[in-house]
């Protein structure tokens, strides 16, 4: 039984809400004092843990909507023609090219890019000109050649966009904790126009573009399609629309199946958009399964040559998902990013998990609005973006007083959500790498998880996060 309308995702906050008084109600004093515990900034109490603290403090003004759908369209529109945005046109992108002009220019930026420094493939150290000089080989060897148009490609399960074609773990030591070639991400069902393909190690890699990056896949993990108009077809959705489900939590698998082997154990992931089959398309059953209580939807797989073919999985009610786009308002932006509170963070999204920006891009994602890939890059989204760089800390803490919670803030390298103010400090939840405490002795720790933070903690040189903040970001100041 299908769920009605965007009202979907307010039920169930609302349902969600009612159940977690519940079982706060009926926590023993042990299991209270057990959740106390919890490792977190000493300033961060176990409520600050939970959105629904964070709503509360803001009452009537959390449920105000921040953007309508005409609005989010305008901003889109606008990002994509905004040059420091780096944001793709992929629906633009249909003329032919020279393949071996950019074979040529591939190989040379692989061989180019050979770090300097020691370099630990899957652990182990390699000398680093013959990896990246076989590399560039491979490209120059099995590239693509001559005129060609381009490929229209989908991704067939939550996969990783690299620098160089490889998906080998490249970092600078035998335990560093950030895959240095990975730059971004694809979710199930994201669009990607191929340009090149080269067999590198024995395996298939597509070089192409993605909406906000552009380097290489995997391509045992992308479908192509037959036509540009059946990929369109694909992902291309109407912001008011309502034929489309969105997924509204960190992450969840669908369930193992031998009958469906395309979405057996298939991972979809916040921001994940895919459409509804329409009823009189909906079969009698599905891998042996019917659909009382299940939502149907459409999903690309690939066939034995690669090529896409469309099939039908079926997400449980019990599911986050949003029939549509959730409607953007501040109390839905912090119940969305604690969805992800205390995941792992993924440097460009390795460990099928969130860097920072890409943590901003998810959340904002279920509302049907594109941010950009890199922090840098967000700061330049049409809207308002407010420079507080020269203020002092105390007049920077004040001008955040005074902003909406779900406002993205930004300082050099990190961004993070705002979540409100309590006893004069600046309270937000990120994808973050390291920091020390607040309080206490300078000891900056690793934490790579999505935390609730306090912007007074501080960074490897002594200074604090609120002295760095230099940029808060309004994206529903776009206009109408």
């Amino acid at each position: 039984m299908r769920r009605a309308g965007k009202s979907n995702f307010i039920k169930k906050v609302c349902v969600s809400f009612l159940a977690f008084m519940i079982v706060l109600s009926c926590l023993t004093e042990s299991s209270k004092t057990a959740i106390a515990y919890t490792g977190m900034e000493s300033t961060v109490t176990q409520e600050m843990c939970s959105a629904y603290y964070w709503v509360s403090l803001e009452q009537d003004k959390a449920g105000e909507v921040l953007m309508t759908p005409a609005q989010i369209d305008k901003y889109n529109r606008l990002a994509l023609a905004e040059k420091d945005c780096n944001m793709n046109d992929l629906a633009s992108m249909d003329g032919s090219y020279d393949a071996t002009k950019l074979r040529d220019s591939l190989a040379n930026e692989v061989l180019a890019s050979a770090p300097a420094k020691a370099t630990f493939v899957n652990g182990v150290q390699v000398d680093q000109s013959v990896y990246y000089g076989l590399m560039a080989n491979d490209v120059f060897t099995t590239a693509w050649t001559g005129n060609r148009a381009p490929l229209y490609a989908l991704a067939v399960e939550q996969t990783q966009i690299f620098s160089v074609p490889t998906v080998d773990y490249i970092g600078y030591s035998a335990m560093d904790s950030d895959n240095e070639v990975v730059i971004s991400s694809l979710r199930v069902g994201e669009p990607f126009v191929v340009k090149q393909a080269a067999a590198v190690g024995g395996r298939l890699y597509y070089f192409g573009y993605s909406s906000n990056v552009q380097g290489w896949v995997a391509a045992d993990d992308m479908a192509v399609c037959g036509s540009k108009a059946e990929w369109l077809d694909y992902w291309q959705v109407d912001t008011t629309g309502h034929d489309f489900v969105v997924v509204t939590t960190d992450y969840f698998t669908l369930p193992e199946s031998y009958y469906t082997p395309a979405s057996s154990e298939l991972k979809l992931t916040m921001g994940t958009v895919l459409k509804l089959v329409p009823e009189s398309e909906i079969p009698e059953s599905i891998g042996v399964r019917g659909m009382w209580n299940n939502i149907a939807v459409y999903i690309p797989a690939r066939d034995e040559n690669g090529k896409c073919v469309r099939q039908i999985a079926l997400v449980g009610q019990n599911k986050s998902v949003s029939i549509g786009y959730v409607p953007m308002t501040s109390a839905n932006i912090l119940f969305l990013s604690f969805e992800y509170l205390g995941d792992t963070y993924g440097w460009g999204g390795m460990l099928d998990s969130v860097d920072c920006s890409a943590f901003i891009r998810n959340v904002y994602k279920c509302f049907g609005l594109e941010m950009p890939r890199n922090t840098n890059w967000q700061k330049c989204v049409p809207g308002t973006a407010v420079d507080i760089s020269e203020l002092d800390e105390a007049s920077k803490a004040a001008v955040i007083s005074t902003i909406t919670p779900g406002t993205p803030l930004y300082m050099s390298g990190h961004t993070m959500i705002y979540l409100g103010t309590v006893d004069g400090r600046n309270y937000v939840i990120s994808a973050m790498g390291s920091a020390s405490d607040s309080a206490g002795e300078l000891e900056v720790k690793s934490q790579n998880s999505v935390t609730v933070t306090p912007l007074t903690v501080r960074r490897r040189n002594g200074t604090t996060w609120l002295e760095n903040i230099n940029t808060c970001v309004f994206p529903w100041c776009v206009g109408g």
